[in-house]
């Protein structure tokens, strides 16, 4: 369970799952409140090789419909989060380099610069991640737009093992340039759940 709350005063109830199937890491997310976001459901599909899907069901007119590249580059239920925040990039369409070393609370964290090979398929130029080496946890994320203007900072507020598993449990997205803040709160968490197959298909979406 998660809450998706925002500085301009509304707040969002979600259901996650998440499970491996097949060649992808799947994850089917549900809207609980409010009433007028009730039922959105959204089923992304993060592959290690080949295209990342994902798709959305709009409850107002009862149809399940693939996410276009554009829709991706919006915010995610009118969060500071976009769609495309929500998916692992894929790794092999970056060049890194190292570019520091940084304090993010009490962590010591390695700075790593990702620049897109082909950016005219990214919604940022550039992004600087803060790693901890330790406990290989991203500590925080910093977006660039395309004209290289910092844009987003995204930062892992809460942090804790649940059965043994370094967990976010606060995630805060800033918008630099809007001048807005999103957080992302799980407020329950459960690993090795018994899941139904059936609703990581997109036929469940649209139940």
């Amino acid at each position: 369970r998660a809450t998706l709350t925002s500085d301009r005063g509304w707040v969002r109830e979600l259901a996650l799952s998440r499970a491996f199937v097949k060649d992808a890491d799947v994850s089917y997310l549900e809207v609980t409140s409010p009433l007028d976001l009730k039922d959105t459901r959204f089923l992304l599909f993060d592959r290690a090789e080949g295209r990342d899907e994902q798709f959305m069901y709009i409850p107002q007119v009862k149809r399940a419909m693939q996410i276009a590249e554009e829709t991706r580059k919006q915010p995610f239920l009118g969060s500071d989060f976009y769609v495309s925040d929500m998916v692992r990039p894929e790794l092999d369409a970056f060049g890194y380099r190292f570019v520091g070393e940084e304090k993010v609370g009490e962590r010591s964290a390695k700075l790593v610069e990702a620049v897109p090979k082909d950016p005219e398929r990214e919604l940022y130029s550039k992004t600087i991640s803060a790693i901890d080496p330790m406990d290989l946890l991203v500590l925080r994320v910093q977006f660039f737009d395309t004209k290289g203007a910092p844009l987003k900072v995204w930062t892992l507020e809460k942090v804790e093992k649940v059965d043994g598993v370094w967990t976010p449990l606060v995630q805060h997205m800033q918008a630099l340039q809007d001048k807005h803040e999103s957080r992302l709160t799980l407020s329950e968490v459960k690993y090795n759940a018994d899941l139904p197959t059936n609703i990581f298909n997109r036929s469940y979406l649209t139940r």
